[in-house]
């Protein structure tokens, strides 16, 4: 069974005090924005982490990366602010394009776009999602309209892409593609671009719920985009594999990362409770509220549980789709309702901007929706529980 290391338990402890010291004074800054914070601001977050040695902290001086377990650890506990997970460079989707570019891009691509991202020096995006009216690529992937096809040494790429995190202001983007190359069956494709560049334009930002991630959530236009072929990750064909690779564990460090700012969501309105006083007694010795609160800490326990239980899923080895599943399904759902009593817990203040509660509420309610709404993942979950009923029924 994997533990924590001594080494991992130590730089948690560290990015726990950097975040709650120096990060969390930023949380009012002005160049907070409707579509996240600034690239100024990010940056500058950055260099304090880099100056603190908490810069991409799941990843070792050595390059290697922390276990699955210990990285829950260290991410929760940079997400007990909005902005921890941006200062501390393990904010999606650059955390989750960080491990796919470890895991499956070529040294060359290692060094090109790597490690900058892992040295801080830029965003990156990662460009599937795509337009439902378009009835492009959203939950099933298997929709994908964007195109690829060669053109000698070189990809050409078109088509629209929605809900982009990050896009504008990025970097770097990892693109997602359909070949429609005869001896890749139709098959996905992801390359490496460099950004920004004139035939991938920014439709607009949309204006959501959510404005934790820097660059917002933009709709994208790819006019016949260029793209070196040696810039490919990985094999043709084999984009939905790869992303695979990168979808149970980014699925997870969401988890992580917004069950640590839940985790100080709860520490407000505990605060608050035990302060604030009404009808001759505190908020917290009436049972409408501190039952709210106990029933938080016992629910806050349970998704840390289940974190840390597909953590060790993944650290096996195993690929983890089902059990990410489940507990993104259980976590997201969960955390909401842990946001909704700690905003009701608070009254008037709660849905205020005086503190971080009502921004954990709307973060957590999109992410009911991001990376796989809960319906799609139940879904999921039951045709597996009818393949297992047939396959028992056939054994029988």
């Amino acid at each position: 069974m994997t533990e924590i290391s001594t080494a991992a338990a130590e730089i948690a402890n560290r990015v726990e005090a950097f975040v709650r010291e120096t990060v969390v004074p930023f949380e009012k800054d002005p160049r907070l924005g409707s579509h996240g914070p600034s690239d100024e601001l990010a940056a500058e977050l950055r260099d304090l982490a880099r100056s603190q040695g908490v810069l991409c902290p799941h990843i070792r001086d050595d390059g290697t990366h922390f276990s699955h377990l210990e990285t829950a650890l260290i991410l929760r506990k940079s997400g007990l602010s909005p902005l921890g997970p941006i200062a501390c460079h393990v904010m999606a989707p650059d955390e989750g394009n960080m491990y796919l570019l470890g895991k499956v891009g070529s040294d060359a691509i290692k060094q090109r776009f790597l490690k900058p991202l892992v040295a801080g020096e830029g965003r990156s995006a990662f460009f599937m999602t795509e337009p439902a009216k378009d009835g492009g690529a959203g939950s099933d992937p298997s929709l994908m309209q964007t195109t690829c096809k060669r053109d000698g040494n070189h990809w050409v790429i078109s088509g629209r892409k929605a809900f982009i995190t990050g896009a504008d202001g990025a970097q770097v983007g990892i693109v997602m593609a359909k070949s429609i190359e005869p001896d890749s069956e139709g098959g996905a494709c992801l390359f490496l671009v460099d950004l920004p560049d004139p035939a991938i334009q920014t439709e607009r930002v949309l204006d959501t719920i959510d404005n934790s991630m820097p660059g917002g959530h933009a709709v994208i236009t790819i006019d016949n985009l260029r793209v070196p072929a040696d810039q490919m990750l990985g094999e043709a064909g084999e984009g939905f594999k790869y992303a695979q690779i990168r979808l149970a564990p980014a699925r997870l460090t969401h988890c992580m990362r917004w069950l640590g700012l839940a985790i100080r969501a709860q520490e407000i309105a505990s605060d608050y409770a035990c302060r604030r006083t009404a009808f001759g007694k505190q908020l917290i010795d009436h049972e409408g509220v501190g039952f709210m609160l106990a029933q938080n800490r016992i629910d806050l326990q349970a998704c840390e549980l289940m974190v840390d239980w597909c953590a060790r899923v993944l650290d096996t080895g195993d690929l983890g789709t089902t059990e990410s599943s489940m507990a993104k399904t259980f976590v997201a759902e969960t955390l909401f309702q842990i946001a909704d009593r700690c905003v009701q817990s608070m009254g008037g203040t709660g849905v205020s901007g005086d503190t971080i509660v009502e921004q954990l509420f709307r973060e957590v309610r999109a992410f009911r929706i991001y990376d796989g709404p809960t319906e799609v993942h139940k879904w999921s979950l039951a045709k597996k529980i009818k393949r297992e009923w047939r396959e028992h029924q056939a054994d029988a």
